[in-house]
């Protein structure tokens, strides 16, 4: 059993009747009263020892002073949140908002107020003004207090707790001081003080206010055996940490074992995640039931960061009406919504929307495309469209209300919404349950400070309440505790390893408040105020960390954020610990590698396609050049649908630029089918011509992105003028031609696959020839019409169902660079639209007929290939080695057998 540092016992023994054990936190609290628990006779009747942690006593003070109706202390004293609500006010009366991070600056302030109320600075936050008065006199600084934006702030925040008849916990514990002073309280006769690193001026006056025996007890001091573990960065540490625990729970199964992580909060996910992947690996397995892992954390996580408290908020987001992308995937598959269990329905939802590539969803839209998905599933009476409506109609219904009704409304919400779900919670989810409550009954109580307010307020509070929360599991006491440095203080253990002690790390950094004059803060002594208090705090911890066991092993990382590092000073020079190669996990790992081989088939073939599959071929040509490319990549793409969504940009995306471009070409052939037309356009005309064209390519764009601004689309309307003149330029420069074909959709037939193809453009010159076009916003190459496996299908394709065509060509419609890329056999020559001899040197096609010919038995070669199954991890170039089909394809696993 883990047990304090100081002799609990002996101390109960000789504190007289009505005496206090006084110690710093509730955890030492509860470790006395059970050493305490552990000493009484089996059966028997006894009273809870006197013993409190001094934020409890403080407590029950104040409660005394209120049921015995002192008047100073009939007042409301406000909690973090409500106060978080009260500076906020205060920060709009009194301070320009603009570039300033609001939530940071009024928890700075409040800290700033606490800080000096707390070392008596000021003793009456509504003369806050006068009492900075001396104390900028004395430190001679020439800055007036009504410049000092925290003067500004605390003069409004005060009016508003004298509005409300309200203090601060501070104020509360001046008030309790007095309350002392006057007798109203009874002294007691004795605290004995036992476990404290540091404590403030308030409240150490209030303990000698409280009793005319003030006594100190030092921790045992015991003998220990210090040794360094060097590891090569914080990643190793843990794990060496992790595997020293394990085998201390093995040899020492009835001993005590702590792990002292500095910065826990900062880290306690990965800390935990090492934890478990070496002392229980088998909990990483989903099907295994959940279960209490073999250790304790001391430092709680945020309720907004739980499975519970964050799905319930994801919910209460659905009334917002809009959302981020990804934030919704989350929603749609929340374990904890009786709408997730529609897994087929949310899966086809979430892939529709991912085809739009938004950023953002409007309610609209998710609503739309959820009534659409399930009748194209033909679901009988889906819930999801249902709770979607539902959630829409109280977002519009709901108008400005206090905060309690709020809370009761967002709570129905949930409720209506089926969370938390169906299943049985586990322990830890019905605790969380339980903490949810109190989270809305917190939101409740800022009924009386933060008026009416609108949905958007309300669950911007929701999230910050909920942000600030800790969770902290109630689960049986285990033999590893893990803890912060400060949580650690008073305690003692049998084994014991302190992490993260680098000189970098140990002692810590001073942070200054920001509100506060500098000289103040170092002259007092205030938290982190300087180098010189957090060396003197760093060494009366390390002091007692020393003490705390007998085996003590301290650990750091060599190389902290790029910068060599040893360990910190503090410890002195002591001897190196063992260092642990493996762990469980990994020693399984290296038992099925040491296995039997297997025995490896390479199997470069999927099952042919069948009949009805080759009748209509997903995917057009790009089937083709994806087979060309790499045959492994192409049956996983277009026969079994994976793939990567296009991630949605800021604005519009690469390939949506694209195609307004080709909406916009469409747009304007179609009323102007001639260079003859062209030509005979003046400016005025050809300028209308085009931007009516730039009108009708964007409406469609405009209404899909409609949360663009309106200059967005007048600065993409510029850019398309820009490059309609100069591509117009160039085909100016064009023997005459008229317009045969736009966007002309074409059913073909190769090797037995069927395709439907769309072709963007074809040209009838004036003897007969046709020619091929195909817009490109990028640079295309035509060399990749020459290759064996012919990389750029497209264009050849549509050049073998064209008995007339003599050319096909790249329209290269880029911004300062629109040019013409082809190949054929023209009798009018056009710049850029080569002879077949004339593109590269050594060519093995002389002309037109022979590199069709080419074209129609490569690309009958790659139908047939894709219809057979050939499914060979090959690739044309090495930067066809598409990243996305890894998960797949296991390139880097067949790769690292190869090397």
């Amino acid at each position: 059993m883990l047990k304090p540092a100081f002799p609990a016992l002996e101390i109960f023994a000789q504190l007289p009747p009505g005496g206090l054990l006084l110690i710093p936190n509730n955890r030492l609290r509860n470790r006395c009263q059970q050493v305490y628990a552990v000493q009484q006779p089996p059966g028997s009747c006894w009273l809870p020892p006197p013993v409190e942690s001094l934020q409890s006593w403080l407590d029950k003070l104040w409660f005394e002073l209120q049921q015995c109706h002192w008047r100073p202390a009939l007042k409301r004293v406000l909690n973090r949140e409500q106060r978080q609500l009260l500076w906020h006010r205060a920060l709009d009366q009194s301070l320009k908002r603009q570039l300033l991070n609001r939530q940071q600056l009024c928890r700075d302030a409040d800290r700033a107020v606490s800080q000096l109320i707390q070392w008596q600075l000021v003793t009456d936050i509504q003369t806050f003004d006068k009492a900075l008065t001396p104390l900028m006199e004395q430190f001679a600084l020439s800055l007036q207090e009504e410049e000092l934006p925290l003067c500004i702030m605390t003069r409004a925040f005060a009016e508003m707790l004298h509005t409300y008849a309200a203090i601060t916990p501070d104020q509360r514990d001046q008030l309790i001081l007095r309350a002392l002073r006057e007798g109203v309280l009874k002294p007691l006769p004795q605290i004995t003080m036992a476990g404290f690193t540091q404590i403030s001026p308030l409240a150490a006056e209030i303990i000698r206010a409280a009793t005319h025996k003030v006594y100190k007890t030092a921790g045992v001091r015991q003998p220990s055996q210090l040794r360094a573990a060097a590891c090569a960065d914080r990643e190793e540490e843990l794990c060496q940490a992790a595997r020293w625990a394990a085998q201390m729970l093995a040899q020492h199964p009835g001993d005590s074992i702590g792990i002292v992580v500095n910065n826990l909060g900062q880290c306690r996910a990965r800390v935990e995640t090492v934890f478990s992947q070496v002392l229980e690996p088998q909990c990483l397995d989903p099907q295994q039931p959940h279960y209490t892992l073999p250790f304790n954390f001391s430092a709680g996580v945020p309720l907004a960061q739980t499975p519970v408290g964050s799905a319930a908020l994801q919910l209460l987001d659905l009334l917002r009406d809009e959302w981020d992308c990804d934030a919704l995937r989350n929603t749609l598959f929340c374990p904890f919504w009786s709408g997730s269990g529609e897994t087929w329905l949310c899966s086809a939802l979430y892939r529709r929307l991912q085809k739009l590539q938004l950023r953002r969803i409007d309610g609209a839209t998710l609503r739309y495309w959820a009534e659409h998905t399930a009748e194209t599933l033909h679901l009988q009476s889906p819930r999801l469209p249902g709770q979607l409506a539902l959630v829409a109609e109280r977002s519009r219904r709901w108008q400005r209300a206090p905060a309690e009704i709020w809370a009761k409304r967002l709570s129905s919400t949930l409720a209506d919404l089926g969370w938390p779900g169906t299943r049985t919670p586990n322990s830890q989810e019905y605790q969380q349950l339980i903490l949810w409550e109190t989270t809305l009954e917190n939101l409740a109580a800022l009924n009386a400070y933060a008026g009416d307010l609108t949905l958007t307020q309300a669950l911007q509070l929701l999230h910050q309440i909920a942000k600030r929360t800790p969770f902290q599991a109630e689960t049986r006491d285990g033999p590893l505790q893990i803890l912060g440095v400060l949580e650690a203080g008073g305690l003692a253990f049998d084994h014991l390893r302190l992490v993260g002690f680098g000189q970098q790390q140990w002692p810590p950094t001073p942070a200054p408040n920001p509100l506060l004059p500098i000289q103040w803060q170092k002259h007092w002594k205030m938290p982190r105020a300087s180098v010189e208090r957090e060396l003197t705090l760093a060494q009366g911890i390390t002091t007692d960390l020393l003490n705390a066991s007998g085996d003590i092993v301290v650990s750091y990382a060599c190389e902290e954020d790029g910068v060599q590092q040893g360990l910190s000073s503090l410890f002195g020079h002591p001897e190196p610990a063992e260092y642990f190669a493996g762990d469980a996990l990994q020693r399984h790992f290296k038992t099925l590698a040491k296995a039997v081989p297997l025995e490896k088939i390479d199997d470069a073939w999927l099952p042919p396609l069948a009949q009805k599959d080759c009748q209509q071929v997903r995917g057009g040509a790009s089937v083709l050049k994806a087979q060309a490319l790499c045959p492994l990549n192409a049956q996983l793409r277009y026969r079994l649908g994976a793939g990567r969504d296009s991630t949605p940009d800021i604005g519009l995306s690469p390939a949506e630029r694209g195609n307004i471009v080709h909406r916009l070409l469409a747009e304007f052939w179609q009323r102007c089918g001639t260079l003859a037309q062209l030509q005979a356009m003046d400016e005025t005309q050809r300028h209308g011509q085009i931007a009516h064209a730039i009108e009708r390519a964007l409406a469609g764009v405009r209404r899909k992105y409609h949360h663009l601004p309106g200059g967005f689309w007048a600065l993409e309307a510029q850019r398309l003028q820009r490059l309609m003149h100069q591509w117009l330029a160039t085909e100016l420069q064009r023997p005459a031609f008229s317009v045969k074909a736009i966007e002309w959709e074409q059913a073909v037939q190769i090797d037995g696959l069927h395709f439907n193809l769309r072709l963007d453009r074809l040209d009838q010159l004036p003897s007969g020839e046709r020619l091929v076009i195909d817009y490109k916003t990028g640079t295309p190459s035509i060399r990749d019409w020459l290759t064996p496996r012919i990389r750029e299908p497209q264009l050849p394709l549509y050049a073998l169902i064209q008995p007339r065509a003599r050319a096909i060509a790249f329209g290269q419609v880029r911004s300062g660079d629109c040019q013409w890329h082809g190949c054929g056999a023209l009798e009018q020559p056009i710049a850029g639209i080569k002879a077949v001899a004339d593109i590269e040197k050594n060519t093995a096609f002389g002309n037109w007929n022979s590199l069709v010919a080419h074209w129609r038995e490569n690309l009958k070669t790659l139908a047939g290939e894709y219809r057979s199954g050939a499914a060979a991890l090959t690739f044309d170039r090495p930067a066809d080695n598409a990243t996305e089909f890894w998960p797949l394809n296991r390139w880097p696993e067949r790769a690292q057998r190869y090397e």
